[in-house]
């Protein structure tokens, strides 16, 4: 990946060079470059990674067509914006699309990207990311400076912003919500800009709006013949695979044993003889090795050089994690240490882009409210004949989301009480119960929640500051190790198919994810295209809040972090430690302490540690 920088209206040079300094440890080793304007009071900057052959070719500033640009990512579909050229760079295409529809160009652009672009005649301003979020883009705004960047942190080196955190992510993030708005960062003063929107700043002005969205299934022309569907399935993948494989860098896959990853390689080898592919395996945590399944895959394709990588002792707080770079959220999933250690193998052995099969579950996932809105009756009560509690499923999938919202609102408060969810854990300050952020994103989480099409659904998801942030923090640790990777699943054109495909060929009372297992098992083994796959990665948590050799004192620091402080009574989560780590050691604490006790110690545990290092980051 790349970094890039752009800030108005601020003349502290010292600050600009510590925030292109900040960029520098993290993103790019190929180039740096920045450009400024005095009469404009604007600056702009990059610290660049070549991805293609082509990033090969641009300055780190690129400037054309009365433009200048700053920029992150890759261009899919070029041919589309070529016209019949070679040797034009994507920066090129970004000027041109802008030229040509303006703020539309981002429904035009296909590809993972992120842009600031300065345009000189109507000194304009413009900034936008695709629509999927392949990269993401942080900025400050307090109606006399902007900044704006690829990291968040880097922005706390601006001499106008403080590191005063935002109630209701805290909020989120502490109480097990996990449905933050979307825009959110940790820090008050710094917002995200979200897929698909577009940032402007003209004559002082700043507007923030949507430009390219996820469409409705109703705008669709909906498929539903099953040859047809999977004979477009393999040719959207194709050609996703392809303009992936324009990279600078070696390329080689991760491999699981479950479809998505496995479905990618399949496309993979029909473009190129052999690949390289690597997996996490351990012996400690079995509950999620998947070697039985991956040996199948790797028995049909023989090309595959597997890679399998231990991590046995990769669990969290197992080492310290001083020698990473500091994230921009504090919110790290319990499997990074392992993910961390792969990448870094990867990068050891020459390769540098790496594809992947995230977004799998979100395009194929069954989905009942899809059925119902397609008055496809037939197949949702067959559906419903296979849930335990019918009436429950019914009522939660479909019902609810229709009520009008103040009695929808009503229930959901009614079943948390009943469920005891609206008790926050013993540790926590019992006045904060009270606190209006807190009852907001309990709001919120309920909304969250509620069933939803699928294109709503996706787009909720790809939006929402819970998913934005961690997928965020793997970047930006996959940048620090020198790789990054690819999803073709991912594809906007992928996508936009996921959303076409008629209810019927999504949904089956036995298997989820049906349109895929049906399009690939004339390629697959059976063991993995009719196999019930379900991550358990808790067993990874479970060891790092029992194991964790600093976790004490992540504990014994909560009095001097004043935000965690007024929250949390640190001597009754250092008491529930040490029951928990004894029942750890004589394999009992199943049964004595609930996973979303575990879950929330773990959180707490993360925040903890980042917030400590935040306190002596950025500016003095």
């Amino acid at each position: 990946m790349s970094g890039i920088l752009a800030s108005w209206n601020n003349s502290d040079t010292n600050a600009w060079q510590a925030m292109m300094a900040d960029l520098a440890e993290v993103f790019g080793r190929d180039g740096q470059g920045d450009w400024h304007d005095a009469e404009a009071g604007l600056s702009l900057g990059r610290i660049q990674r070549f991805n293609t052959p082509e990033a090969a070719l641009e300055p780190p500033v690129f400037a054309a067509e009365a433009c200048v640009l700053v920029w992150d990512g890759r261009l899919d579909d070029r041919d589309a914006l070529l016209a019949g050229r070679s040797q034009v760079t994507d920066a090129q295409l970004i000027i041109e699309s802008y030229r040509r529809w303006g703020l539309n160009c981002l429904k035009h652009l296909i590809g993972d990207y992120s842009f600031i672009l300065w345009d000189i005649p109507n000194q304009q301003l413009v900034a936008g990311c695709d629509s999927v979020g392949g990269r993401s883009l942080a900025y400050f705004w307090n109606g006399q400076s902007l900044s704006i960047s690829s990291r968040v942190l880097s922005l706390l080196w601006h001499p106008q912003v403080s590191r005063r955190l935002d109630d209701l992510y805290l909020a989120h993030t502490l109480c097990d919500r996990w449905a933050h708005p979307p825009g959110l960062t940790a820090f008050a003063e710094i917002k995200r800009l979200r897929p698909g929107w577009a940032l402007v700043l003209k004559e002082g002005q700043l507007t923030v709006k949507p430009v390219a969205q996820f469409p409705h299934a109703s705008e669709l022309q909906p498929m539903r013949s099953q040859a047809e569907a999977q004979e477009k399935f393999w040719h959207l993948l194709h050609l996703a695979i392809k303009d992936r494989r324009r990279s600078y860098r070696p390329i080689c896959t991760t491999l699981s044993g479950g479809l998505d990853s496995t479905t990618v390689t399949v496309g993979l080898l029909q473009q190129v003889p052999t690949i390289d592919a690597f997996s996490n395996i351990t012996t400690t945590f079995k509950e999620f090795d998947e070697r039985q399944p991956i040996q199948a895959f790797l028995s049909a394709y023989p090309q595959v050089n597997w890679h399998p990588v231990n991590g046995d002792s990769a669990w969290p707080f197992g080492s310290s994690w001083s020698s990473l770079p500091l994230t921009d959220d504090p919110l790290i999933a319990c499997t990074m240490p392992m993910n961390v250690q792969l990448m870094q193998q990867i990068q050891q052995l020459g390769f540098g882009t790496v594809f992947d099969g995230a977004w799998g579950d979100e395009l194929f996932d069954a989905n009942f409210y899809d059925l119902m809105a397609a008055r496809c009756f037939s197949a949702a009560v067959a559906q419903l004949k296979q849930q335990p509690h019918w009436p429950n499923f019914l009522w939660n999938e479909w019902v609810l989301p229709h009520l009008a919202a103040p009695l929808r609102q009503r229930w959901l408060q009614y079943k948390d009480i009943r469920q005891k969810r609206s008790l926050l854990y013993p540790w926590f300050k019992s006045d904060y119960l009270q606190q209006p952020d807190y009852k907001t994103a309990i709001q919120q989480d309920h909304e969250f929640k509620l069933s939803s099409g699928r294109s709503q659904w996706m787009a909720q998801l790809n939006e929402s500051t819970a998913i934005v942030g961690p997928n965020q923090t793997y970047k930006l640790y996959q940048a620090f190790c020198g790789v990054e990777s690819v999803s073709p699943l991912g594809d906007r054109r992928l996508i936009d198919f996921s959303i076409g495909l008629h209810p019927t060929l999504q949904n089956d009372v036995h298997y989820n994810k049906i349109f895929l297992r049906c399009a690939v098992q004339a390629h697959m083994p059976e063991k993995i295209v009719w196999r019930h796959k379900i991550n358990h990665f808790s067993p990874l948590m479970y060891a790092g809040v029992a194991l964790g050799k600093e976790n004490k004192f992540f504990i014994d620091i909560l009095p001097e972090l004043s935000e965690l402080a007024a929250v949390i009574n640190h001597q009754k989560i250092y008491e529930w430690l040490l029951k928990f780590q004894e029942a750890y050691r004589q394999k009992k604490f199943k049964k004595e302490f609930p996973h979303r006790e575990i879950s929330n110690i773990f959180a707490i545990l993360v925040f903890s540690n980042w917030l400590n290092y935040i306190r002596k980051y950025g500016k003095p």
